[in-house]
């Protein structure tokens, strides 16, 4: 009886245990059904399109206006394309550009079935397409790898790509995983996320995984490195000596990491390596696009190139044959940033190598197949409810938990930060603030009292002035002289903030120079200047006080570097490359 009662007891224990694995192994099953079909999928999709609805698919468009009508919608009708790019011409407020994409997306539907990549250039500081309205106006790229924080890196991607989704726009040209180890460089600076490859791998690295989590695409450029280029690529075609051993170590780390971890799409920059490929730019190099991306890194996922009609490419080649160039490098989306002529040029070239067998059509099947595999995975064929993909409930369903695990991640995120009291914008604004070239130790208990503050934004003074300041030590400057005439005439013992733009640096760097030499200069106190932009301009750093960096124009930096001055505490100096003192 006492066997019987052990073995009672040993069954009872069992049961839920093996109803867990079972709900597991039917889990497993289902997911590995879902894979199978979205491995499937795309080559079926393929298979049933035309010769010139494959080759449409190759080219990404731009568009003029702001609704979908006219040009535009008679292009996607004549060239098929598979994605159409978005700048802030064509973006008003959020209603606006949600009538835009699904006007873009019902059109494409219309002429052949295939849903469109919209994407734009929303990597936030400096480059953001999208307004307040429809987008978190995040800082820089620069100001998260200072912060040094990658799950704010992360929240930051996931709420910039959740945000777009909603409005339509399901492809995200960020991060930008260049290293920014040359000071002179015109072009990146603050788009990067810092001058040591560690921070731009972890931090970008971490952006680009939560704007997964959204289920927004994003693209990590510009492969294989723009950040060690003293040239911009719109204007000219940059040269970079470096041996392929020395990028290793540096420009390609973020893109290998990036790569192992999931990485779905790369963009191309139009430089020339001279001692990987002397010739061509990586955007037309088999060298670095075929083997140093696909055969050395590993990358299974689709290479599009940056735009077409940027001056490194498009006073170099004829269009025709750039678009031909690029394909045959191993490219598989063709990136124009225009209308008109030049898609039909680069359209009818291509078309044209297919047909003569110039270009090779299995290898145009495995581009296309590799952008409808990311449509067919973000949802996006049944979400504009394209007869192109059997109606599958089982994906069906498989999309709509993604999207309801989108949706419970952006409310625990805005849940967390409310809590706080602040927003998530906020947060990330003032834990990028860094000092340069130099620790700031921060105020000390009752310096507000000798503070005056040389203010040129209204966000600034709005700061300033919920922070404690009186409104008698506020100061408005239209110009440098302004700035001169009241740091000449301060008393002994005071502390100054002054705001500047990129546009007033030299202005301040002579005004220091002046105020030094000054016989009454080390009777007086402080100066901190509140820079919200380039940390590589040649700034002065004065020699008693700081200079305090947002490295980012948004409103909220411009409110961070307030706050960070008087109520922030100590700033450690920024861990970048920096020019020389002027």
């Amino acid at each position: 009886m006492k066997s019987y009662k052990y073995l009672l007891i040993a069954v009872l224990v069992a049961i839920p245990v093996l109803g867990g694995s079972a709900y597991l192994c039917a889990s497993e099953l289902e997911e590995r059904r879902i894979e199978e079909l979205l491995a499937r999928t795309p080559g079926q999709i393929v298979a049933r399109m035309s010769l010139e609805d494959r080759v449409g698919q190759l080219i990404h468009i731009g568009m003029r206006g702001k609704e979908a009508r006219g040009a535009v919608l008679q292009e996607i009708s004549a060239f098929r394309p598979g994605g159409v790019i978005l700048f802030a011409v064509n973006l008003g407020d959020a209603e606006q550009i949600a009538r835009l994409n699904a006007g873009l997306q019902a059109h494409a539907i219309r002429t052949n079935g295939i849903p469109l990549l919209i994407s734009t250039d929303q990597e936030s500081g400096r480059v953001l397409r999208i307004g307040p309205d429809g987008v978190d106006q995040f800082p820089s790229a620069m100001a998260l790898g200072q912060s040094g924080d990658p799950e704010l890196a992360r929240e930051v991607g996931f709420v910039t790509g959740y945000r777009l989704r909603k409005l339509g726009v399901n492809f995200t040209l960020a991060p930008v995983l260049d290293v920014n180890n040359n000071p002179a460089n015109p072009v990146i600076n603050t788009r990067s996320f810092g001058s040591r490859p560690e921070t731009v791998a972890s931090i970008g690295g971490a952006l680009a995984r939560g704007l997964r989590e959204s289920l927004s695409i994003p693209a990590i450029k510009h492969f294989p490195g723009h950040g060690d280029t003293s040239v911009d690529s719109h204007l000219d075609l940059p040269v970079i000596h470096k041996s392929l051993e020395e990028m290793q170590k540096t420009e390609l780390a973020p893109f290998r990491a990036a790569i192992g971890e999931g990485a779905e799409v790369v963009m191309s920059a139009h430089i020339v390596f001279e001692r990987l490929d002397r010739q061509n730019p990586a955007t037309l190099s088999p060298r670095i696009l075929k083997q140093l991306l696909r055969d050395e890194l590993g990358f299974q996922g689709m290479v599009m190139t940056d735009a077409m009609e940027m001056n490194a490419i498009s006073k170099r080649y004829p269009r025709g044959e750039a678009a031909k160039a690029a394909f045959k490098a191993g490219v598989d989306v063709v990136l124009l940033t225009s209308d008109g002529a030049i898609i039909r040029d680069m359209y009818r070239s291509l078309l044209a190598g297919f047909r003569s067998g110039e270009l090779s059509e299995a290898d145009l099947n495995r581009s296309v197949e590799r952008q409808i595999a990311l449509k067919l995975r973000r949802g996006l064929f049944h979400m504009h409810k394209s007869n192109r993909v059997a109606d599958s409930a089982a994906l069906a369903q498989f999309l709509q938990r993604q999207e309801l695990a989108a949706d419970e991640q952006f409310a625990a995120i805005e849940k967390k930060y409310a809590n706080q009291g602040l927003s998530l914008n906020r947060a990330a604004s003032r834990a990028g603030v860094r000092a340069l070239r130099r620790d700031f130790a921060g105020l000390a208990a009752g310096d507000l009292a000798r503070v005056h503050f040389i203010y040129r934004t209204p966000e600034a003074r709005e700061q300033a002035l919920e922070l404690g300041l009186p409104e008698a030590r506020l100061h408005r400057a239209a110009s440098a002289p302004d700035i001169y005439m009241m740091l000449r005439l301060r008393q002994a013992n005071e502390i100054w903030l002054v705001e500047l733009d990129d546009l007033w640096t030299g202005a301040w760097n002579r005004l220091e120079r002046i105020l030094a030499r000054t016989p009454e200069a080390r009777l007086k106190g402080p100066t901190i200047a509140l820079h919200p932009g380039n940390p590589f301009l040649m700034l002065h750093t004065p020699a008693e006080g700081a200079v305090l960096c947002a490295f980012a124009p948004t409103e909220e930096a411009r409110r961070a570097l307030v706050y960070r001055a008087l109520r922030g505490g100590p700033a450690r100096a920024a861990d970048l490359v920096l020019p020389a003192e002027p």
